[in-house]
């Protein structure tokens, strides 16, 4: 499973967090008042969904500045935003492609990117009336990453290049990588490989076991803050055993209606952010302790895209 699937209590929504339902009133140019709903965007329970979240509201508030605006953060594993955004209580948030396959529509595991992304974003207005737009860039999947030096040493680029030394890696990993299909078993099978040992770790020690020369690779998320600050390198997954989980908005068809605009103001982020600048944002928010609506702004304002 991925990251975003922590929770399923839903916390932080309260009554007053109903797209659809609240309204407010908004003159027209004709003089008259139309009533048009709240748009409410959410977020999951982990930094980069809640930095993305960030730069949806931005990027809304500045697209559409007389309408009410909510940001509703940090609100728990991908089904607490699920049934709150199929509800009607939230207007869209961020999903992951591999997500939304494999966790909301059930099906096989795909390791091709396209057919992810196309799959979805079919099959999403077609049974929830909600739509995805355009991927924001970065790959947020499973990964093994390894010590910068150690990759130096050896000149490893891919999972592949892992085969030549690997009667000098002891590989660490949380205890479910061990027992998952596509965890430990399916990727030594798929790479042909036979570490000298495996080691398992609590996933909060992972990084630091690496530091202390306990293990020589680890299982990641591409995208972790943690991988700057331990120095470490992600190897290409050059055989694509992990399934692609490219982050993009999904929006609820209701509130395109009533705020066309929306698709066009989300779509400016498509293909803006690469995993390489959302490790380094989720490292400014959890290791340097810097805001995510601070760390959200400056990533918008670089880009050009926030005044």
């Amino acid at each position: 499973m991925k990251k975003a699937v922590l929770s399923v209590l839903l916390v932080g929504l309260g009554a007053t967090a109903v797209a659809g339902c609240g309204t407010q009133s908004i003159s027209n140019s004709g003089g008259t008042s139309q009533s048009k709903p709240t748009i409410i965007v959410g977020s999951k329970s982990f930094t980069e969904n809640i930095l993305v979240g960030d730069m949806m509201y931005d990027l809304l508030k500045q697209g559409l500045p007389n309408a009410a605006i909510q940001n509703k953060q940090n609100l728990g594993g991908t089904m607490v935003p699920w049934n709150a955004l199929q509800s009607g209580q939230l207007s869209m948030y961020t999903e992951y492609t591999g997500t939304g396959l494999i966790d909301i529509l059930k099906q096989p595991v795909s390791h091709d990117a396209n057919y992810t992304y196309n799959y979805v974003s079919q099959q999403y207005p077609q049974k929830f009336k909600i739509d995805w737009m355009k991927p924001l860039g970065f790959n947020d999947t499973y990964a093994i990453a390894v010590p910068k030096a150690f990759a130096e040493k050896y000149n490893l680029k891919t999972i592949s290049d892992l085969a030549k030394v690997e009667n000098q890696v002891t590989f660490g990993a949380e205890p479910e990588f061990f027992s998952r299909p596509d965890g430990y078993a399916g990727l030594t099978k798929a790479y042909g490989l036979k570490f000298v040992s495996t080691k398992e770790i609590n996933v909060g020690l992972k990084y630091e076991a690496v530091k202390k020369g306990d293990v020589q690779a680890i299982d990641v998320f591409s995208t972790d803050g943690q991988l700057i600050k331990y120095n470490m390198v992600v190897l290409k997954d050059d055989k694509n055993f992990y399934p692609p989980y490219y982050a993009a908005p999904i929006v609820r068809e209701d509130i395109i209606k009533a705020y066309p605009q929306i698709p066009d103001i989300l779509n400016q982020l498509a293909g803006k952010i690469t995993n390489k600048q959302m490790q380094q944002m989720n490292y400014d928010v959890d290791v340097k302790h810097e805001s995510a609506d601070t760390v959200a702004k400056k990533f918008l304002q670089q880009a050009g895209l926030l005044k």
